[in-house]
């Protein structure tokens, strides 16, 4: 991961490359709002969405299971394949709760992509198809945290006391979304942290 937004207080890594180096990185990446006052969203202008190269929202349940709150990404730049990656959560009431930033090369960074590098339309095509299906329906899970999903001691799951919160919540949402080849991470809303937490982060 190569951008940096600061995150607050997780422990985070892969799976299969669980250096502390890596784990850092992925922590710079994201920034998990503290809780704060609620602030109404700020509309947006016509010359602010001209700014966008591509843009995705989704109205979803996420911090309240009875209200919905928007999950949104944009692509800036000159163009997709050196763009820059803006991925929000608001909640229905307009407070921010996660911001994060990242390069348009953490999307075509994936084994998915099976094209040629050089290639603008074909970059250009696959970072779009990844912008479109980045909150698609699979990509969220209820409970947040299986029954029978293990806690284990090591960097790449959150602290134990808030793994247990949020598994114990059959009603907790979970979601998930892959930056890289193998940096995939699994948020959902703390109640008793007030927060967004990452509560896994692996492959």
């Amino acid at each position: 991961m190569k951008k940096s937004t600061l995150v607050i207080g997780l422990s985070i890594t892969f799976l299969f490359s669980c250096g502390d180096s890596t784990r850092e990185e992925a922590k710079k990446s994201v920034k998990m709002d503290e809780p704060q006052t609620e602030k109404p969203v700020k509309p947006e202008t016509s010359t602010e969405k001209s700014d966008y190269l591509i843009e995705n929202k989704l109205l979803h349940a996420f911090s309240n299971p009875a209200k919905k709150d928007e999950f949104r990404i944009v692509v800036t730049g000159k163009n997709l394949s050196k763009g820059k990656v803006l991925f929000t959560i608001t909640s229905a009431e307009g407070k921010n709760l996660l911001t994060e930033e990242f390069d348009t090369d953490d999307l075509l960074a994936s084994y998915d992509f099976m094209g040629d590098i050089n290639s603008q339309k074909e970059t250009d095509a696959f970072i779009t198809k990844r912008i479109k299906e980045f909150f698609s329906k699979e990509k969220f899970s209820v409970p947040a945290i299986e029954a029978d999903a293990a806690f284990e001691d090591q960097s790449y799951y959150i602290d134990k006391e808030t793994w247990e919160e949020i598994k114990s919540d059959k009603k907790a949402v979970g979601f998930y979304y892959l930056l890289g080849k193998e940096d995939g991470r699994h948020i959902a809303f703390s109640k008793k942290k007030g927060k967004v937490v990452m509560y896994y982060n692996c492959c």
